[in-house]
């Protein structure tokens, strides 16, 4: 996981903003916002499902050793 502080931003993969500080899982980048959201999160939160929804677009590679 690495820290992202570009000026020019990038887009969020679940707020679907541009932000300037996040972190890269995979290539695809989180803002900080939407992942301390995502970490605090209950299942009964309202956003629950939508942050399930966007986390499985994430393009999870299988590497094999």
């Amino acid at each position: 996981m690495k820290v992202s502080r570009q000026s020019n931003g990038e887009v969020c993969m679940i707020c679907e903003q541009y932000k300037e500080t996040g972190i890269h899982i995979v290539q695809q980048y989180i803002c900080l916002e939407c992942e301390e959201r995502i970490v605090g999160c209950e299942p009964t939160d309202p956003f629950y499902q939508h942050y399930l929804a966007q986390l499985r677009k994430l393009n999870l590679v299988h590497i094999s050793s």
